[in-house]
């Protein structure tokens, strides 16, 4: 039962998952280690090593790459945090090329601000549509019916991806404790 509520929990917090919208991000230039900072804050809710999150030379590998711009006397502005934070949600789902295409074809339909808002936007609705309906603790594991417009199709369908591979990784973690032995050598029920 432990493991059910861990899950409920773990459910509960993906659920209420907010990222900060382009406009409440810093509007003056940062340095490389606040950039660092401010991606590893807004992506704290994945739960994956912060040591290799986001560091140092995958920054400046992407700008080697063409991902992200070049820093200005090594500040980086606005831009380069959204394109960090989006680069490092999707590179769990997405081949790093494909990711500069989205990202470019995004931008394309609506301006890097419009596009970066929309990416929030569809992940927030895909980590409700996704884990909300185990905190509703129903028999049965019901989403509801989603009308997506075909120019946020891509958008929606890739959160909607990285929402389902946290909630895989989740029961089965949760899955494999409640089968490790205790101290005693029982398995958890």
């Amino acid at each position: 039962m432990e493991d059910n509520l861990d899950l409920y929990e773990y459910s509960r917090l993906m659920s209420q998952v907010r990222l900060t919208r382009w406009q409440e991000l810093p509007k003056f230039p940062i340095y490389c280690d606040q950039l660092l900072q401010i991606v590893k804050d807004e992506l704290s809710f994945m739960k994956l090593d912060n040591d290799n999150l986001i560091t140092k030379s995958m920054v400046n590998n992407y700008v080697k790459w063409g991902m992200i711009p070049k820093p200005v006397k090594k500040k980086y502005e606005r831009l380069h945090t959204v394109q960090m934070i989006v680069i490092t949600i999707l590179k769990q789902i997405l081949p790093i090329s494909e990711i500069k295409n989205g990202i470019q074809l995004q931008s394309s339909l609506y301006g890097s601000e419009g596009a970066y808002d929309a990416f929030c936007e569809a992940l927030e609705d895909a980590m409700k549509r996704v884990f909300m309906p185990i905190v509703e603790k129903k028999e049965v594991y019901e989403t509801e019916k989603v009308h997506i417009e075909y120019d946020r199709l891509a958008i929606s369908s890739i959160t909607t991806a990285l929402a389902n591979r946290m909630l895989t990784m989740k029961i089965i973690e949760t899955k494999i404790n409640a089968n490790t032995p205790n101290k005693k050598g029982e398995a958890h029920e």
